[in-house]
């Protein structure tokens, strides 16, 4: 149990509330680094940005912000990303609200939530760090609704927690009703994740893979076994057109870094 109560569930809820999962909407940015930059410069200018971060959510601008160190042995060997960056959001207009915003704005945000906490050389420099892009090579961006999901009761974040983000194609038109008729019920009457989230993609930048139309982001649950069973011949039915509504493009194994909530 005392495992159980530092598996994150963070993603689609706030500190006070449960948030209706028909409205909320995360972004998910991919980055891998530019070349020469080292792990610890990269989340330290991240733990920069999440004093911003938590500034922005104390004021209900979002609702949370993590930060996913991805296994580079992920997706094979392939892992097509080295951070995963979560940005939740109440609706889509907070989501729009938020990225709407000037360059102009970020600064002085910056500067704002660092007021009296943050020494002004380093304001300064990580200011002009994130104003010329010096830590990503590469960013892909994809803007989700979510759909569906579920967690643990009494769970909390913490450092060092584990989750899987899969890229999902649908294949046909009762793709999602067997993802939240049939497969979650399972995992979740199972115990087998301590939280699953279904999301679908509403709109993504140019340089994103175009074949998934959906993302899975789940946390298995560390306390979970797994007995032996026979399996019914309604679950052999369901298994076996539940996997053919969809197509898995990869999935990376990630650990989490930092986060606001």
């Amino acid at each position: 149990m005392k495992k159980l109560l530092l598996i994150i569930s963070l993603l689609f809820i706030s500190n006070s509330h449960s948030q209706d999962l028909s409205s909320v909407y995360r972004q998910v940015e991919e980055i891998t680094l530019k070349e020469g930059i080292t792990e610890k410069e990269y989340l330290e200018f991240e733990a920069f940005w999440k004093t911003v971060k938590e500034k922005h959510i104390k004021e209900g601008k979002q609702i949370g912000w993590f930060v996913w160190k991805v296994d580079p042995t992920s997706n094979n060997n392939k892992a097509w990303a080295e951070y995963i960056i979560l940005n939740v959001f109440a609706n889509k207009k907070q989501m729009d609200a938020m990225f709407s915003n000037p360059p102009e704005w970020y600064v002085n945000e910056i500067r704002t939530a660092h007021k009296g906490k943050t020494k002004r050389s380093i304001i300064k420099k990580y200011t002009r760090e994130t104003m010329d892009n010096k830590y990503r090579g590469k960013s892909v961006i994809y803007n989700n609704k979510g759909l569906a999901g579920f967690l643990a009761e009494g769970a909390a974040p913490a450092k060092g927690i584990v989750g899987y983000y899969h890229g999902i194609e649908q294949l046909n038109e009762d793709y999602v009703d067997f993802e939240t008729q049939y497969f979650a019920q399972a995992h979740q009457e199972s115990g087998s994740r301590a939280y699953w989230e279904l999301n679908e993609i509403m709109s993504r930048s140019d340089n994103a893979y175009k074949p998934v139309t959906h993302t899975i982001f789940e946390i298995p649950n560390p306390e979970f076994t797994p007995t032996e069973q026979d399996q019914s011949f309604t679950d052999q039915i369901m298994l076996k057109y539940g996997i053919a509504s969809r197509k898995i493009h990869g999935s990376l194994k990630s650990e989490l870094a930092l986060y606001a909530w």
